[in-house]
């Protein structure tokens, strides 16, 4: 059965309940004393200054007989002036802790909310990650998440608006049931024509909340790549791809704007109609004795106290459609499907790889069929291929960033997918070519895994990536601040960084995808050479399209549209006719034709 959104809502609401509770209790209270001051101005016209007999409860009209009755009051006046008083400060007080316990409620929501998003989205599916913008994701995270605590913020001026409802009618009808009722003929109207508006509003809201997301998408997606942008000279296809989001956008909100005028301009006449309705009839009732004048006073100050509760259903009612929209695109993320990192064997990895007859598609494409080959313990194994022929998408399965369709891969005989997640993926290091580096130090995104660095540990890896004597010619050395991405960084030096990175995890697998592309020739053997040499009895499977790179491996996968067209050492497929041989010659006649040019 599927759960509705809202019970994301109240799941968040841990440790909120009590300050709910509290401030329902204070509006409430507050409430109650906020409609005795106009009480207590009716008794004070008509019985004080007039001559009418107190109508108050029969213990209070037996005390003030006590005091001296309404001659006591004339006498002292400031008695009368100290009640009211009182009343106004304990309504102040109570309006301070509704306010205070309605606003740790809110933080407390927020952060709930906040907090679970997070952890949601960390367990989240690589699938579901490569779905949805990140854009969106940030809009959804903040701007949503404080459209919801915002609102609920404002439940508690539901109860409260209820409450003055309820209390002010109570009174109303003590001093006159006609005329209370109607008064209370304006209320059902406005709850119709909020109930018509939150429809409308509510999907006006999903489409401006939509297109604020895709806004965002455009400028985090520009800011990310800035140097691709200028290089390609596409800041004027930039501009107008912006301008047509923002178009966009603010149509929305104008929509969103002139649908919220009509809404209020309706909903301010309402209110204008009931106190027309009050003031005529109450004038009638008081010409013919049917109400006093202090009466009258007292009915027209609940009246007017009532105009502003009612007018707020409006803004309730628009920021209740905002909320639920927003509320529904959170919970949309607190539902994505997540990873399962508890079960599984949580075993010690060494390295046997098999692929067992695997099928795997992206949607209705067809990315391996049937695809098989092993890769022995402590052996390389090199992959090549033209672009979108699977390679990445073979180190993505290993990792079990995605699950296969059918088939099994296996590592030391065992099922990826009966393997703990934490453990598969703390022994396959997977290098990419385009490597993400945290804006920290260099030390610090090397040795991201230890919580407790190794100083001999690190330098070892740096060594072997050959980025050692890079990071000590810097003026901070490892202390270094990479910047964002490590844009301070070079791309090869990046590349270089995240190999130490992943050899500094102590992976048993080691997949490197395209992840020497930005090193020269040289320092790519010298790498290459210092894992042969340091890192013993590690796996090691490299995608690459240098030839220099491929030909050490022990053997060599030749992938074409998802199929393993060709397969074995550098010597037999240079060989053998095929792509491979291909790739050789044309690789070699441009060195050759580069090394005649330097000649020449």
């Amino acid at each position: 059965m599927k759960k509705s959104k809202y019970d994301f809502l109240v799941k968040q609401m841990k440790g909120s309940w009590r300050y709910l509770l509290a401030s329902v209790v204070f509006i409430l209270t507050g409430s109650f004393f906020s409609f005795l001051g106009p009480k207590l101005i009716g008794v004070a016209v008509d019985s004080i200054i007039g001559n009418k007999p107190f109508e108050l409860p029969q213990f209070m009209v037996e005390y003030i007989d006590r005091m001296g009755g309404r001659q006591f009051f004339l006498e002292n006046i400031m008695v009368v002036i100290g009640i009211f008083a009182a009343i106004k400060i304990t309504e102040a007080i109570c309006e301070f802790s509704r306010l205070y316990a309605s606003n740790h409620l809110s933080e407390n929501l927020g952060y709930n909310m906040r907090q679970s998003l997070f952890e949601r989205l960390q367990g989240a599916t690589f699938a579901y990650h490569k779905s949805i913008y990140t854009g969106d994701i940030i809009q959804r995270c903040s701007t949503d998440i404080d459209t919801v605590r915002n609102f609920v913020l404002e439940m508690t001026d539901i109860i409260r608006v209820i409450a003055k409802i309820i209390i002010a009618y109570w009174f109303m009808a003590g001093i006159s049931v006609p005329l209370a009722l109607i008064s209370f003929t304006t209320v059902p109207l406005v709850s119709r024509f909020s109930v018509f508006f939150n429809g409308k509003i509510q999907n006006r809201f999903l489409a401006a909340d939509e297109s604020e997301g895709r806004l965002q998408s455009y400028v985090q997606e520009n800011l990310s790549a800035p140097r691709v942008v200028r290089a390609f000279g596409k800041q004027l296809q930039e501009r107008e791809k912006f301008r047509t989001g923002n178009d966009e956008f603010s149509g929305m909100w104008m929509k969103m704007g002139n649908l919220l005028a009509w809404y209020w301009a309706i909903g301010d006449l309402l209110p204008v109609l009931q106190v027309i309705l009050v003031v005529s009839s109450g004038t009638y009732f008081a010409v013919t004795g049917n109400i006093t004048p202090g009466e009258i006073i007292s009915f027209m100050v609940y009246n007017n106290m009532l105009a502003w509760p009612i007018r707020s259903l409006g803004r309730i009612v628009g920021n209740m459609a905002k909320a639920t929209v927003a509320l529904g695109r959170i919970n949309e993320v607190y539902t994505a499907d997540q990873e399962d990192y508890d079960s599984g064997v949580d075993m010690e990895i060494k390295g046997d790889i098999e692929f067992k007859n695997v099928s795997f598609s992206f949607g209705r494409q067809q990315i391996f069929e049937n695809l098989s080959f092993t890769v022995p313990r402590g052996q390389t194994v090199a992959i090549l291929g033209a672009s979108g022929s699977g390679k990445s998408t073979i180190l993505a399965l290993l990792a079990r960033f995605y699950d296969v369709d059918s088939g099994e891969i296996t590592i030391d005989g065992i099922n990826i997918k009966d393997i703990n997640l934490h453990t598969l993926r703390r022994s396959v290091g997977i290098v990419m070519q385009e490597p993400f580096l945290f804006g920290k130090t260099i030390r610090e995104n090397i040795t991201i895994t230890d919580a407790d660095p190794d100083e001999e540990k690190m330098i070892k890896s740096t060594e072997i990536a050959q980025v050692h004597r890079s990071i000590t010619n810097f003026e901070k050395g490892y202390d270094t601040v990479v910047g964002e991405k490590g844009v301070t960084l070079s791309g090869g030096q990046k590349q270089r960084v995240a190999i130490a990175r992943t050899l500094y995890s102590g992976a048993k697998v080691l997949c490197f995808d395209d992840s020497l592309s930005a090193v020269d020739s040289l320092t790519d053997a010298n790498i290459r050479k210092e894992l042969h040499k340091r890192v013993e009895g590690i796996t090691t499977i490299i995608i690459s399209q240098r030839v220099n790179t491929l030909m050490e491996a022990d053997k060599i996968l030749v992938l074409d549209e998802g199929r393993i067209v060709q397969q074995g050492s550098h010597s037999q497929l240079a060989s053998q006719p095929g792509i491979y041989r291909e790739i050789v010659k044309i690789q070699s006649d441009i060195i050759e034709q580069t090394r005649q040019e330097a000649q020449g």
